[in-house]
């Protein structure tokens, strides 16, 4: 009888460390580990692109040059996926494996966005998707250059220090004086 309630002890606790072993990894950059911070950057960039991309279905000249686009990058995106599904631990075999590794970086996984909004970006998309920057293997090569600097996060702080604020308010407008009349 003690046999069999160890026996059960041990199942148990074995399930439990299974468990926590597969349990999905929270989100974090690893800055000593200069390809997975770069796999992180430059798969948020490659999310946000297509989202937009499919945003702007109603679009025919966004339409064509996001699925050019795509054509090109789909083979480094899926790669990126695959590598932070890993990290993250969640299955690469799962369906929606690029939502569920947006979820875990706390990324959108979907875009709500009024017609207006959209009025305004997807004409423009064709011209974004043919800078060289959105070139996500390329992007992930300059990424890395970055992030193996040694002061690169030195850098950025001095960055982020020195760069003075944006300002978002317009200037007070200046109303012309009147004369007093005697």
């Amino acid at each position: 009888m003690i046999m069999h309630r160890y026996a059960w002890l041990m199942l148990v606790a074995s399930s439990m460390t299974v468990a926590a072993q597969e349990a999905q990894r929270p989100h974090a950059y690893v800055f000593a580990d200069p390809e997975l911070v770069s796999t992180q950057r430059v798969f948020g960039i490659g999310n946000a692109t297509m989202l937009l991309g499919n945003a702007c279905e109603a679009f025919p000249e966004a339409v064509t040059s996001y699925d050019a686009w795509l054509q090109r990058n789909q083979a480094t995106m899926s790669s990126l996926t695959q590598t932070l599904a890993t990290h993250y631990r969640i299955a690469g075999t799962l369906p929606d494996v690029q939502a569920r590794v947006a979820q875990a970086m706390h990324l959108p996984t979907a875009l709500d966005l009024s017609a207006a909004k959209l009025d305004d970006v997807c004409p423009t998309l064709p011209a974004t998707l043919a800078l060289p920057n959105l070139d996500l293997q390329q992007r992930y090569q300059a990424s890395l250059v970055e992030v193996r600097d040694p002061d690169y996060l030195s850098l950025k702080r001095k960055q982020a220090i020195s760069t003075p604020p944006v300002e978002t308010s317009t200037p007070p407008v200046e109303t012309p004086a009147t004369e007093e009349t005697p």
